[in-house]
């Protein structure tokens, strides 16, 4: 393990790769960000679209609301541009996750020499 911010930052993505625990973080990232994206397009469009269409008929305080209130543009525009933002991120944190070493990288690692091989025999007396 080499003590300079670039091999810590190698031995990370290593670890990360290794255990797949990057790509099961990303996936979370990305599904909170499909959550919030569903969430705002169900109470800044649906619901006032719905409200609208039954004339506030119903027997619900949010179609009520909703019959009354503009569609909320700039809260759906916040919460698109969220989700495209997250995307972007997750896409290039997976390929810094997926990338394989360089062949200056490997180069370097093979410079180090071998790593010391664990043996399970028995001495021989």
């Amino acid at each position: 393990m080499s003590d300079t911010p670039r091999g810590l930052l190698g031995e990370l993505r290593w670890s990360l790769l290794k255990r797949r625990v990057g790509q099961i973080a990303l996936a979370v990232l990305l599904a909170e960000a499909v959550w919030s994206l569903i969430r705002s397009l169900t109470w800044y469009l649906f619901l006032p679209v719905l409200g609208r269409l039954l004339h506030g008929q119903t027997e619900s305080v949010l179609f009520k609301q909703a019959w009354q209130a503009p569609i909320p543009w700039d809260n759906l525009l916040a919460s698109m541009l969220e989700f495209v933002l997250t995307v972007i991120v997750v896409i290039y944190a997976n390929r810094w996750v997926e990338r394989r070493p360089s062949r200056h990288e490997s180069l370097a690692r093979s410079a180090n020499g071998p790593e010391p091989a664990e043996s399970n025999t028995a001495a021989a007396p």
